[in-house]
């Protein structure tokens, strides 16, 4: 059964054109010039429940404003997508609930606070009873190797650390959908290896069905079973 279905999907933005120099500054304060952007276009595919599919293509090819879109923060231009029955821009709180979406480069957790603190306050917006929330941390934590930084502020964590505590931060709520753009990005090859061992080890114990970006092609061989190839935002490839 497709978990996601996206049909067609556009989106275009519109960017201010400046011409240089002075003038082209103060002729801009009174007369603007807009060019249309296409980040995405006309993208389709489906995938299926507990799939972990590999979402590949240059940097400025769309991977990301894709998955912005089917997590609801970005309207498309045109076309349709569903995910799990929702329409992902709607935003409604019983599709909210269901998937999550981790940006490699971008923080959830609060950077002051020790990582336990932003877990517990992410365990009471998603109302996630104590005893769940204590189980749960401490089996994601112990994969993870980072049971003993749980009590350390996260600005204070290395990189790996962090972004273990944000993929925990991420599956807290249990969700059947998880949308990841570029987990390992910077991290050293013990913690790239430890972070791809948790997803294998996830997407094969809870079924979630998983859509990777990532430009480590060890994160796609290890743990893809297949890929779809989206070039320049205008047109998909899949492979099996």
């Amino acid at each position: 059964m497709s978990v996601i279905e996206v049909q067609g999907l556009t989106k275009s933005f519109r960017t201010y054109k400046k011409n240089p120099g002075l003038s082209g500054a103060i002729k801009g304060l009174f007369h603007r010039e807009y060019e249309m952007t296409l980040a995405v276009k006309d993208v389709s595919f489906s995938i299926d429940e507990g799939e972990l599919v590999g979402f590949l293509g240059p940097n400025g090819a769309g991977k990301t404003t894709t998955l912005k879109m089917l997590s609801g923060l970005l309207y498309p231009t045109s076309g349709s997508a569903k995910v799990l029955g929702y329409v992902p821009w709607e935003r409604k709180d019983g599709y909210r609930r269901q998937f999550a979406l981790l940006l490699g480069q971008k923080n959830q957790l609060w950077w002051d606070l020790p990582a336990r603190e932003s877990l517990e306050l992410n365990a009471r917006i998603y109302g996630i009873p104590k005893d769940s929330f204590e189980r749960t941390v401490a089996e994601m934590t112990a994969l993870l190797t980072v049971e003993d930084k749980l009590n350390v502020m996260v600005r204070e964590l290395s990189l790996g650390e962090r972004m273990k505590m944000e993929l925990i931060a991420s599956l807290l709520h249990q969700p059947k959908v998880l949308f990841l753009d570029e987990p390992t990005i910077g991290l050293d090859v013990v913690s790239q290896k430890t972070v791809r061992e948790f997803l294998r080890h996830h997407n094969a114990k809870r079924k979630t069905t998983i859509l990777l970006t990532s430009h480590y092609m060890a994160d796609i061989q290890e743990l893809c079973q297949r890929v779809i190839i989206i070039d320049h935002g205008t047109s998909v490839r899949r492979n099996h």
